[in-house]
């Protein structure tokens, strides 16, 4: 008789958790096909259709019993550049005496960008399906809130797609009341429904809390995820760069990465693969719930370079480009045109916490340039051809702005040529050739462009009586990325 208590107890629980899990997949549907649905012109910020947007999930908030975070309500309004807006912000209060007051907070941006060229862009995966998954991670994170030690923020961000504005004033707002530095980690949840097409869940961050990757993948159940340490993304920043490049709060960004139609009008909710977004659902909630719940759950202090504040003290840099050289004449007041080559190589950089920085590289470097037939000054140039190791140092004054770096350099540098020829003539160049050089660049991100000009100082021949003064002068363009 027991057994068989046993077994129908079992097996109501089965069907109780699948009828749970039937009804969730059916809520993510209805949330998501509302939010992305024509009739919401695309939720642009300050809207009247961005006010229906957010009065939808405050409905759903207040079914399932959340609580607001602030005094005056769950509405956090807000006005930046003519426009209104507002973010809505509730709590799931956690219940250890001491760990109640620390945070682990979830957010997601409810707004997107309109029209389009004229048409709707409904934003189903940017960002109707992080907001969709936030209401069902806030509702199982009530069910379970008995087991939460610390305190959940739930947040819906406005404003996000006009320059992460709702993010930045509650990270304002919390620093101005002293919570800021109770939250533990943040998490954005940003572009989420289109696992099945991306095959991986991304999940950036993992470097700025303790044990990261064990934590994440110990609760990714059958999905599979790409961890990766910090932020790096410049272009498709999220809301976590509020919270981490001022306050330093531990973040995670959660997203399927960028294969869907995301600000086009084709991102529209029949494209959401919602068997993904479900799984992805339950899984940054199993997360949330180990890291509210855990006592030694903290973050590792450290933060993404784009996060910092200020660049990185060292970077290697791997660069190559083309070349353009031309040879001057000193005594006929002369410079011959330049033809092209090429260059490759690596830098190594030194950057101070004032505006300098100290560099020295290393480059293969060839260099082309017409030169004039002394038999024949009106006739066709000649072609010279060198082949060099290039190393220059130098001294950069730039501003100290990890995300877009403007830069200039002043410098020397010396070559040593390894190989050389100039046509129908027999003059022997010099072997080391030295010179200063002045160069400007622009870094975003991992990615730079750099423009130097090269003038040498030393002659470019060394045979004695008869050979003509010559230097040679390069211009070079590079493209390069640092680690």
């Amino acid at each position: 008789m027991k057994k068989v208590i046993f077994s129908l107890a079992i097996i109501m629980a089965f069907q109780f958790a699948h009828a749970q899990d039937t009804d969730r997949r059916a809520r993510l549907e209805k949330h998501l096909y509302y939010l992305a649905s024509d009739s919401l012109h695309g939720r642009e910020a300050g809207s009247e259709d961005g006010v229906k947007a957010r009065a939808y999930i405050l409905n759903e908030w207040n079914q399932m019993g959340l609580e607001p975070f602030l005094p005056e309500g769950f509405e956090m309004p807000f006005t930046k550049n003519g426009l209104n807006m507002a973010n809505l912000v509730g709590i799931i209060p956690g219940n250890d005496p001491e760990l109640k007051d620390e945070y682990i907070l979830l957010g997601a941006h409810f707004d997107h960008i309109g029209y389009k060229n004229g048409e709707i862009c409904n934003g189903a995966d940017d960002n109707a399906s992080g907001s969709t998954a936030l209401i069902e991670i806030a509702r199982m994170l009530k069910e379970n809130q008995s087991k939460l030690k610390r305190s959940v923020i739930i947040a819906a961000f406005d404003g996000e797609e006009k320059g992460l504005w709702g993010s930045q004033e509650l990270a304002d707002r919390m620093s101005q009341d002293g919570t800021i530095g109770n939250v533990k980690c943040m998490m954005s949840i940003d572009m989420v429904g289109w696992y099945a097409k991306n095959g991986q869940l991304e999940i950036l961050g993992a470097g700025t809390i303790k044990d990261g990757k064990k934590l994440l993948n110990a609760n990714a159940g059958q999905l599979k995820l790409k961890i990766e340490d910090f932020e790096t993304a410049i272009l498709t920043a999220t809301d976590t760069r509020s919270f981490a490049k001022k306050y330093n709060v531990p973040t995670l960004h959660v997203f399927t990465g960028l294969k869907s139609p995301y600000h086009k009008p084709a991102d529209d909710a029949d494209l959401i693969d919602y068997d993904g977004l479900e799984s992805i659902t339950c899984f940054i909630a199993r997360v949330t719930e180990q890291m509210a719940s855990d006592p030694k759950f903290g973050g590792t202090g450290k933060i993404a370079a784009i996060h910092s504040g200020r660049v990185k003290p060292f970077e290697l840099g791997v660069s190559a480009g083309y070349t353009v050289s031309g040879i001057s004449f000193p005594d006929a007041k002369l410079t011959s045109t330049g033809r092209y080559g090429w260059t490759a190589g690596f830098t190594a950089q030194y950057n101070a916490k004032s505006l300098w920085g100290y560099r020295i590289g290393a480059f293969y470097e060839t260099a082309n340039s017409n030169f004039p037939d002394p038999t024949n000054p009106f006739g066709s140039a000649l072609k010279y051809n060198q082949t060099a190791i290039e190393v220059p140092a130098t001294l950069i004054m730039q501003n100290n702005d990890p995300s877009i770096r403007i830069y200039m350099g002043l410098g020397a540098n010396a070559r040593y040529v390894f190989n050389s020829s100039l046509e129908n003539l027999n003059y022997k160049t010099t072997d080391l050739q030295w010179g200063m050089h002045f160069m400007f660049g622009m870094k975003i991100g991992h990615i730079f462009i750099e423009d130097y000009f090269i003038g040498n100082f030393s002659n470019l021949f060394d045979t004695p009586a008869g050979d003509p003064k010559a230097r040679l002068d390069v211009t070079t363009l590079k493209i390069g990325w640092t680690f």
